[in-house]
């Protein structure tokens, strides 16, 4: 699993074009019903072993499944301590009060849309009145409802370890997404919050990829799409598969999918690159001692996400694979770390 995700981050940071490596690890802490003392205690334990190995020049963690903000902070100051200096170029995903960039949380869900567009514009359709299935409710799905509701689109579905949320009026007014950043901070894990707040309906134990919408877009976890749920979502004549979270699709159903002649699948490590590209996109700003806009951001995020697209669909045309932006951020990924590697000497 390890070494997957591995080859999967190096791809995925490799398709921003920006001067990023790759790496997966983590932790088996589960901050479910953990008060905040105890999750900032285990953080500064955690940095306390991991801290002799990165570095704003070394590898530069950053935030995951379980890990946000506040996480990234209690790694932060801890690092202070134990370095006794301000390298604020060793995390990202920091808050804005010392050395975050602006946008940071939401900018996986927001690039993922970005990359949802390219592939409906190469379509002739148009996001403006799209209706989205997507899972979860952390920081990648709470991007996905902003941007989407932004650009006219609405997000119906909401997920969580106890089931799935159906709203037909979707995630769009302000009271709604600044609900996801209080369920999430809860710590109690349950989307059923959502269903009770809004009056909408609850469906526990399931998962919404049977839902009839225009667009999938698994953005919780990985797994999350089995040949079960690919079977329904083939039957619902759904259009569009974006993946979102790191492999959420099981990989039977993945292949069940790219067999269907009428269903565009965009993978996960083009259509997710949008929080990595925005991690090195702090770094920059740290490095140059500079603070951008929040549009200076996006604006920016929105370019890289284009270029991976187009990328993505020349690289599957180049080597006579169609529109399959599958193969084509496989190859596209893979080309640029083999001359980077070849340029270097290492054989």
């Amino acid at each position: 699993m390890c070494e997957i995700y591995f080859t999967l981050s190096i791809f995925k940071n490799a398709l921003t074009g920006l001067p990023i490596g790759g790496a997966k690890g983590g932790a088996d802490f589960d901050p479910t019903g953990k008060s905040d003392a105890e999750i900032m205690r285990f953080c500064q334990s955690f940095m306390q072993a991991l801290y002799r190995y990165i570095g704003p020049d070394v590898d530069v963690p950053a935030g995951d499944m379980g890990v946000g903000g506040r996480e990234i902070g209690y790694l932060f100051g801890e690092y202070r301590r134990l370095k006794g200096c301000f390298e604020n170029g060793v995390l990202t995903g920091k808050d804005f009060s010392f050395g975050g960039s602006r946008i940071r949380p939401e900018a996986t869900g927001y690039g993922a849309v970005y990359f949802l567009e390219n592939v409906l514009k190469d379509d002739g359709q148009d996001i403006k009145g799209k209706t989205i299935a997507a899972a979860g409710f952390g920081n990648v799905t709470w991007g996905i409802c902003k941007k989407a509701a932004e650009l006219g689109a609405k997000v119906v579905t909401l997920s969580g370890p106890d089931g799935y949320i159906y709203d037909p009026d979707g995630v769009t007014t302000q009271e709604k997404i600044d609900y996801l950043i209080e369920m999430r901070n809860s710590g109690r894990n349950r989307v059923q919050d959502y269903a009770d707040k809004f009056g909408v309906e609850f469906f526990p134990g399931e998962k919404p990829w049977g839902r009839k919408v225009d667009i999938i877009m698994p953005s919780a976890m990985q797994n999350d799409v089995h040949m079960e749920q690919a079977k329904q979502i083939a039957a619902n004549k759904i259009r569009y598969y974006i993946e979102v979270a790191n492999m959420p699709t099981t990989n039977d159903a993945l292949k069940f999918l790219l067999d269907q002649k009428d269903i565009i699948v965009a993978p996960s490590k083009a259509v997710n690159a949008g929080g990595v590209a925005t991690s090195a996109l702090e770094m920059s700003q740290n490095s140059e001692r500079l603070v951008w806009t929040a549009k200076e951001v996006d604006d920016r995020l929105h370019e890289i996400m284009n270029t991976i697209y187009q990328n993505c669909k020349d690289a599957a045309a180049r080597n006579g694979l169609g529109y399959n932006l599958v193969a084509g951020a496989n190859i596209a990924g893979f080309e640029r770390v083999a001359d980077a590697m070849l340029a270097q000497g290492v054989f």
